[in-house]
């Protein structure tokens, strides 16, 4: 009977402690892995780059080389005001900065003055002319000095003149300032524009930003460089970098902003809502748990899911 019962006993404690063994090993398995139930957030998605562009001066449209929907490159012409009036200045200026007609005319002069200096020099000094002839080609040698100096500066007006003509004829081009998408036009041929009135909607989408306001105690926990997965209903998840924390919280929300770039492979469009998750890589996970929330510094890493 008391072998039956000790017996009994040690049975009881081999369940016991497999219990404690195969119990605790999920929990030791949950602990090393990736968190699946990560604090979600809501945010818009917004694109890259977003302008509208529009002419410095005011002018009649003379042509538009774009349409909605086109994608472009830097630089590419986009809309043209009218320019004849550019265009005539523009030869204008052509005209006067090519030429070296006055420079050459004085020195002319004042190689000729310096030939008449000499020979009145020299017949004074055979008592042939008196003193006033000599000081008076003197005279005129250094007015002529004078006036080459004045033809050569009068031509380096007359470049600046031709750099101005052509600023004003390339103000009168709207380019684009970098490759994108044409969302929007907002005039058409032969539509009267004022300066500084949209003209197009650029943006850039191939990659996109997407601005969080997480609440502050999880914001201390993130890093620049962390990775971030972006969710929507009907395109496929997409993995972005953390690119900047906002230093100063909103203190209705008590939250920060948090940016985040993404590669648009999926061809998210810019606008809609999205969910974001926030990863970090496991054993911060784990060493953090235990821990008051704070910023530590570092070099960016991703990994798991921020519990």
């Amino acid at each position: 009977m008391r072998s039956f019962v000790q017996w009994n006993s040690g049975l009881l404690s081999l369940v016991a402690a497999m219990v404690l063994i195969f119990g605790g090993l999920p929990s030791v398995l949950a602990a090393n892995a990736p968190s699946t139930a990560a604090k979600s957030y809501r945010a818009i998605v917004q694109p890259w780059r977003d302008v509208n562009l529009s002419f410095s001066r005011p002018g009649r449209v003379r042509r538009i080389a774009v349409h909605r929907g086109e994608l472009v490159k830097a630089g590419q012409l986009l809309v043209r005001e009218s320019n004849a009036a550019q265009l005539l200045a523009l030869e204008l200026a052509k005209l006067k900065a090519n030429s070296i007609l006055r420079v050459q005319a004085a020195q002319a002069e004042l190689a000729q003055d310096q030939v008449t200096l000499k020979r009145t020099q020299w017949a004074a000094s055979r008592n042939a002319a008196t003193s006033f002839e000599v000081h008076r080609a003197e005279l005129r040698v250094t007015i002529d000095r004078l006036s080459l100096k004045l033809a050569l500066l009068k031509h380096q007006h007359d470049l600046l003149a031709l750099s101005a003509a052509k600023l004003s004829v390339a103000r009168r081009d709207l380019t684009a300032p970098f490759a994108g998408l044409i969302e929007a036009r907002f005039v058409d041929v032969g539509k009267s524009v004022n300066a500084f009135k949209k003209v197009l909607r650029l943006v850039q989408i191939d990659h996109l930003r997407v601005f969080v306001s997480v609440p502050v105690n999880a914001a201390l926990r993130l890093r620049s460089g962390w990775s971030a997965v972006v969710t929507s209903a009907d395109v496929h998840p997409q993995t972005g970098k953390i690119i900047w924390i906002a230093s100063v919280a909103d203190p209705a929300s008590n939250t920060l902003m948090v940016e985040i770039r993404i590669n648009n492979k999926a061809g998210l469009p810019a606008g809609r809502q999205v969910n974001v998750q926030f990863l970090q890589p496991p054993a911060i996970a784990i060493s953090q748990s235990n821990a008051p929330p704070h910023r530590p510094p570092g070099k960016p890493s991703a990994g798991g899911k921020l519990p």
